[in-house]
This record gives structure tokens, sequence and C-alpha cells, in this order.
């Protein structure tokens, strides 16, 4: 018997089991039956045959909603309780979620973008094919001159992008008339000049003390020597323009996941004369911000290295990072050998710490630096410090144009020309 508030409904099957079975599937314990009959319906052949049918009459207990999953609440329902355990989630897990996920879309944009040049380069290449097969057919066969071949083959050899190529080739074909072509001495000069006119040098920017230094980047690429360097470059030049006053500096590290790494920095920063401290979460980061800005001119922060593709950690890692107030100089390292498309996730994923330039580590491994100068284009990011060996005090440089364009491969470059032409920061 059903109560006044409560509405029956019917269900049907071959037993009366197969009915009860319907019924938990839908909605687990929570409904009682109130009555069962068996009917006999049309069936077979044209329908001639009586064919027995279990008929209940059930009511459910309450409301809740169910998925076909053993009776268990829906996602989604306030009473489930994966819908609790978001709706419950403190401001540091949102925003860290927010962080995450901010990565992760920017790994997508990277997969989705490498795909899509991917297959414009593969729309390009059967135009161009195309394109060359009715030119046979017409008997009007137009060959790549031989300087464009020529230049495409040494930027190759560089390891410069194809975009990057493409958009050399197209500018040699946009200024250059075919007599002027033939002249390849001609044409290499002008080239050199494009390259050296899309390396962007990072312009100096005058900090109130403290200067805060922070390094980000991927696993192994020498963050905390490269630290070091910075540290030493700074004291080398603040003792000059205070009359060899030497500045209060110190460090702390966040890196809690190499192993020596705390002692590593020790063993610098004795040597300096510098004192390190250790950071594990936000608070602690706070609060020695707040002890030492008084009294230091620069600090230089070493972060945990991770990889690119380690959204999660990432994420974490920018969330330590945020001091209020204390307006960082961030820095992305990377080494000069990595590949292009590498260089293009590491930059797209490390975005969120707003870095404004980089640092390209062990340049003394590496002889081709084309892979460097198409990304870096192609993101228009500038370049600060390049570093090129172990010895704090003196393998790291500021970053300059002249540097890229004497390391060209197979290029005859005119030493004198590009320095009176690019002999000073842009």
């Amino acid at each position: 018997m059903a109560y006044d508030d409560e509405i029956e409904q019917k269900i049907t099957g071959r037993t009366f089991e197969e009915c009860k079975e319907k019924l938990f599937n839908a909605y687990g314990k929570d409904f009682r039956i109130t009555n069962k009959v068996v009917d006999f319906r049309p069936g077979g052949f044209l329908h001639l045959q009586k064919k027995p049918v279990t008929v209940v009459t059930y009511v459910v207990n309450h409301q809740k909603s169910y998925s076909s999953d053993n009776g268990r609440p829906a996602f989604g329902n306030p009473y489930s309780t994966t819908y609790s355990s978001f709706t419950d989630r403190t401001p540091e897990e949102e925003q860290l979620a927010r962080s995450r996920d901010q990565i992760l879309q920017n790994q997508s944009n990277v997969i989705i973008g490498s795909q899509m040049k991917e297959m414009s380069k593969t729309i390009e290449e059967l135009k161009n094919e195309m394109s060359q097969q009715l030119k046979n057919l017409a008997g009007s066969v137009q060959e790549k001159h031989e300087s464009i071949q020529k230049i495409d083959e040494m930027l190759e050899a560089n390891e410069f992008s194809f975009s990057y190529i493409n958009m050399i080739e197209e500018k040699i074909r946009n200024d250059f008339s075919l007599e002027q072509l033939d002249n390849f001495d001609l044409v290499e000069r002008r080239v050199i000049d494009w390259i050296g006119e899309t390396i962007q040098i990072a312009k100096e920017t005058t900090f109130r003390p403290p200067h805060v230094y922070i390094l980000v980047g991927p696993t192994g690429v020498g963050k905390t020597t490269t630290l070091v360097k910075l540290a030493a470059q700074f004291v080398k030049k603040y003792a000059l323009e205070h009359d060899g006053k030497r500045p209060e500096i110190c460090f702390i590290t966040t890196d809690t996941m190499r192993v020596g790494a705390m002692e590593q920095l020790e063993r610098w920063g004795k040597h300096m004369g510098s004192l390190v401290y250790k950071a594990e979460r936000a608070e602690d980061l706070k609060t020695l911000y707040e002890e030492k800005r008084a009294n230091m001119d620069a600090i230089f922060i070493d972060t945990s290295g991770f990889s690119p593709n380690d959204a999660t950690h990432i994420a974490q890692m920018k969330l330590l990072l945020e001091v209020p107030g204390m307006n960082p100089d961030i820095y992305l390292a990377f080494t000069a050998s990595t590949k292009s498309r590498d260089l293009q996730n590491i930059m797209q994923n490390y975005e969120p710490f707003g870095y404004k330039s980089v640092i390209v580590t062990k340049c003394d491994e590496s002889e081709q630096f084309g892979n460097v100068i198409s990304v870096l284009n192609e993101k228009h990011k500038s370049i600060s410090y390049i570093t090129h060996g172990q010895v704090a005090s003196r393998d790291i440089s500021k970053a300059n144009v002249i540097d890229f364009l004497i390391r060209l491969e197979n290029f005859k470059v005119d030493r004198i020309h590009i320095e009176d032409k690019f002999g000073t920061d842009r």
C-alpha cells in the first residue's frame, strides 16, 4: 500500500527477480514494492501467442538522483561526496587548480599549435608540389634560385626553424631582383643583418633595493650555478659604482626536490660571504623577504627544476613565489642545445611566471644557435645573459647580437660591419 505523499510506479520484466534487479540498479535500496501480478501479453509469430510478463508496482522512498552504477548518487548531486570535495576546496587549492589548468591549457595550446603548423606545412608542401607539377606540364619550370637554395641549406645547418627559414626566404624574394640574386655575397650579408635584427637584447632595468632575482626553468639547465654567476656579476657591478663597497646580498632556495641543493648553494654563499636561507612554503618565503628587505641590496632566489610538462608542480612553485610587494626580476633559463619544439613548450608553460627575458645556459656545449634565435623571435622574448662554463666569477656575460652572429656556421660574417651595426644594445 502507498501512502498519500507517495507516487506509485510500475515496471515490467520476465520474472519478479528481474524486476527487483532493475529497481535496485536504479534506486539502490530506496524503493518499496507494493504489488506484483503476472499478466499475459501478445507475443510470438504474428502476436498470436500469449507471453507471461511480471508487472511490479513500487514507490521510491525519497527523491535522490541515482546513476546506474550500483545505485550510487550521480556526480553533481548535492548529496554526492564527489560534489562536496570540489565545493569544499580551500582558496589555496582553488588558486593552485587555476594555475595548473592554465599551464595545462598552455601545454594543450603548444600541442595544438604544433599540430596546426605541421598541417599547414603539409598543406603548403602539397600546394607547392601541385604548383610545380602544373608548371612542368606547361613547360615553364621555375626552379628556386641557387642563392636562395644555398641560404636555406645554411640556415637549416644552423638549426633555424622551418617558419624562420620561410620568413628569410620571403624577405629575399621581396628585396632582391633576379640580377641581385646572382650576387651571393650581397644576399648573404643582408641575411646576416636580418638575423641580427630579430635578436632582442633585454635592456637593464633599475630596481630599488632590494633587487630580487628569481631563476625558473626545467631541471638540468644549471639554474643554481647561473644564479651564483648573477650574484657575482651584481657584486662586481655594485663595487664599481660604489667606490669598491661590497653590497649586502643573500640567497634563498626553494628547491626541496634536488638532493644537495641547499649544500651546493651554501658552499657558494660561504665563498661569497653571503648567508643562505631555505623556504619550503610560501609563508617561509614571505617571512624571509619581510625580514631581509630592509638590510639587503639584492636577494637571489633559487627554484626547483621540473619537467615543462609537470603542470602541477609548476603551478605550486608559482604560488610559492607570489609574495606581495616583492616585484622580482624573473628570468627563464634553458640550455642552448634545446630543440626548437622543446623550447616552444618550455617558454609557453613558464609564461604564467611573467618572465620578461631569458638566460641561455651552457653555450659552450652547443655550436648552433638558430633554434634559440628562431623561438625567441617567434615568442617576442629578449635575451639577458649567456653562460659558457662553470667558473662563477667569469663564465657569464651580458648577451649581445654580435656573439650570436659570429657563431653562425658557414656564414662569412663581416665583423667590422656587424660591430658598426649592432655594437650597442638595441
